[in-house]
């Protein structure tokens, strides 16, 4: 966390100097009566462009939970969901379609089974074609991470390094001034465990309320081939995924 903090302090001094933007999503879902639950989830991503380079930092927060009867008959919240992520990333224009680009991640699920994850990427990106309507690129790159688990495996162990690779691909199309989707697939091959790879991927679908916000509908699926174990010493579910309806403001 504090690489996240020291790479926020670099964007903070060196932001007068380019051209700034903030996108900043918040969803929330609210039920009483007879089912209560709530369910929060904001996202923020600030950009900082300045000649051929691109600083951005961001994050995002979501958690749900629900209130239940215990054996004794009070109330009781429990939490569903709980996840969040915090990054920086440095992106350098190198040619009219090629950038390079390193990023720096934090990201917490203890119900995907692990208490931290730390990513260091370092790549390229091609740009198939980008313009005012439409934007196509792809990613390629290696990451090294190192992951903290809920529980401890059999050698007593709940810290791991792994070498991994990733895939990323992204396209985006205005269709009119009022609509705007976009689709993007990762994949995220363990060099160090062969059957340990993600693989997820977002299609969303934005309508344009006024200049400054949106309302975006989205489904984002997580698949884990090799998930963690819960606290019952069982697999967590292969699949994790979120259904949102966002109001988003830009800046």
């Amino acid at each position: 966390m504090q690489k996240i903090i020291v790479l926020f302090l670099v964007f903070i001094n060196i932001n007068t100097y380019g051209q700034i933007t903030n996108e900043t999503e918040i969803s929330l879902l609210q039920s009483g009566g007879n089912s209560v639950v709530e369910t929060y989830n904001s996202k923020t991503e600030f950009t900082l462009k300045k000649e051929k380079r691109v600083y951005s930092f961001g994050g995002h927060y979501t958690l749900s939970s629900s209130e239940k009867i215990d054996d004794s008959g009070e109330k009781e919240t429990v939490e569903s969901a709980r996840n969040w992520d915090a990054h920086a990333r440095y992106e350098q224009e190198l040619s009219k379609h090629i950038n390079g680009f390193s990023a720096l991640q934090y990201q917490g699920d203890e119900f995907s089974g692990y208490k931290q994850r730390q990513n260091i990427d370092f790549g390229g990106k091609y740009i198939f074609k980008k313009t005012d309507q439409i934007n196509s690129f792809i990613e390629l790159g290696l990451r090294y991470t190192v992951e903290k688990t809920t529980k401890r495996d059999e050698d007593d162990e709940d810290e791991f390094n792994y070498s991994k690779g990733r895939l990323y691909y992204e396209f985006s199309n205005k269709v009119s001034n009022a609509l705007f989707y976009k689709f993007w697939v990762e994949y995220i091959p363990n060099f160090s465990e062969s059957e340990d790879y993600l693989l997820s991927a977002e299609p969303s679908l934005s309508f344009v309320l006024s200049e400054t916000f949106s309302l975006k509908t989205g489904y984002k699926g997580i698949y884990d081939n090799q998930p963690a174990l819960n606290d019952a010493g069982e697999k967590n579910k292969y699949l994790d995924y979120i259904f949102t309806t966002s109001l988003i403001a830009k800046f």
